[in-house]
């Protein structure tokens, strides 16, 4: 589906299928993430007094979610990168540190293996969101 392949390589019938298979994916990849990141996690907030995941609704805490979030969706643009495994690490400065101004290795270790589910999930989903389904 790009420009590696040579023309009509693909029948129209089968690059609708992937197309639609593609964005089906990237919709799952947008509604779990979105959750995962954003959604309360329980009545048990971070024990980690410095965290901002322990006032999830301050500004301090959705501005480092929207990074995070930023980071892992954003960053598959048009493609998506639900099958693969987001770095929520980044070197700064000699430092790694979460992508996530603030965020401690808890919350980032959660968010990791939520992330971890939803890929077993998509790859499950995969055949069928594909129309490969039978």
């Amino acid at each position: 589906m790009d420009e590696h392949l040579p023309r009509n390589t693909l029948s129209p019938r089968i690059l609708r299928s992937a197309i639609k298979g593609l964005m089906a994916l990237r919709e799952v990849e947008l509604n779990e993430t979105h959750r995962m990141i954003f959604e309360p996690q329980g009545s048990r907030p971070c024990s980690v007094p410095n965290c901002p995941s322990r006032t999830p609704t301050g500004p301090a805490t959705l501005a480092a979610y929207r990074k995070v979030f930023d980071h892992i969706v954003g960053s598959s643009q048009l493609g998506t990168k639900v099958l693969q495994v987001p770095e929520f690490y980044e070197e700064r400065g000699g430092d790694t540190q979460c992508v996530g101004p603030g965020i401690c290795g808890s919350c980032v270790e959660r968010w990791e293996r939520e992330h971890a589910e939803l890929r077993r999930k998509a790859w499950v989903m995969l055949p069928n969101l594909l129309g490969m389904n039978g």
